[in-house]
């Protein structure tokens, strides 16, 4: 499969470019970039591909398959749904887009024209994600009785997108929505959102943190927290009748790095140290299976609406 990036962001370059490169059967052929031409050059050089400075010439070339968009939010849906009406596949970043009714129109679009349409919330398909699940469901800590997902970050430069509400900036579309997708795997289709909290700090035009409680109909409850101005925290905390289960790298743990799961029971503690996993490049080959396999593709449709979903939901108890 061959394909085109558009824009040269940071994620593009520093992680989306080296995964690609170990995926096979993928292409990359060259990166259109409209907003910040002098990131251009650099970017072509470092990957020895084409650059653009024209998006609709790279969405429209008939050597290219498929995109990858890891524009800000606000421009996921205009670039994504020209790629699909032009009959490519899109493989976009987190969130798919900045509310659910343009989510729910794109996936009509790559439905009706079967094509792929795939969030990169990458994170899930790192081994570690798959392990807690196994431990969750042979009994390890007992009964269930909370979990609680939360992920933040220090203030970053005051230009940056997340801090931008026409670029669909806010903790809300950016942080939170790694902990409202964990949540969803852990609490399974019944998820819904109980009550939710988002909060602004001076001097910032958007939300910068907040928390919410989500829960099923087994009455399992997940609350989450999330945030752009906080000291770091990446964690997935379980606690069960018999113990606690903690995974602190559950979203960000990088190639190279080997997680820890820890199991703390009442009279002894176990770690669970995992091999080094590469969820960026498992990302790309479950696109790539999306591309080629109906089920899969409707699968990551009903996924993409119901990550939405949740989204609006948790907007929506704050009001």
């Amino acid at each position: 499969m061959t394909l085109g990036i558009v824009g040269c962001s940071d994620i593009a370059f520093k992680r989306f470019m080296p995964a690609a490169k170990k995926v096979k059967d993928i292409t990359v052929l060259a990166v259109a970039e409209e907003y910040d031409q002098r990131k251009l050059d650099p970017f072509c050089s470092e990957f020895n591909i084409e650059g653009m400075n024209d998006i609709s010439a790279l969405i429209k070339r008939s050597d290219i398959d498929a995109v990858y968009i890891p524009q800000p939010p606000a421009l996921h849906y205009k670039w994504a749904k020209e790629a699909l009406l032009n009959g490519k596949h899109v493989l976009i970043e987190k969130p798919s887009t900045d509310c659910l009714e343009k989510t729910k129109e794109l996936v009509d679009i790559a439905k009706e024209n079967n094509l792929a349409l795939h969030e990169n919330y990458m994170f899930q398909y790192h081994g570690q994600i798959k392990k807690i699940l196994e431990c969750l469901k042979e009994g390890e800590i007992g009964d269930v009785r909370l979990f609680r997902c939360s992920f933040g970050f220090p203030l970053r430069a005051s230009n940056d997108f997340r801090y931008i509400k026409a670029l669909g900036g806010g903790a809300l579309l950016d942080a939170a929505g790694y902990t409202i997708k964990l949540a969803s795997i852990l609490l399974g289709e019944t998820v819904k959102v109980d009550s939710a909290v988002l909060s602004s700090i001076d001097g910032y035009e958007v939300d910068m943190y907040g928390s919410a409680q989500l829960s099923n109909e087994n009455g399992n409850v997940c609350q989450i927290s999330f945030g752009m101005d906080c000291a770091y925290k990446c964690l997935l905390e379980v606690w069960g009748n018999k113990g606690c289960l903690i995974a602190d790298r559950v979203f960000t743990a990088p190639e190279g790095f080997e997680p820890t799961i820890r199991i703390m029971l009442a009279d002894k503690e176990k770690n669970i140290v995992l091999p080094a996993d590469n969820h960026f490049v498992h990302s790309i080959e479950k696109f790539l299976e999306e591309t080629k396999d109906k089920d899969s593709r409707n699968e990551m449709y009903r996924e993409i609406v119901k990550q939405a979903s949740l989204v609006e939901d948790v907007k929506k108890c704050t009001h």
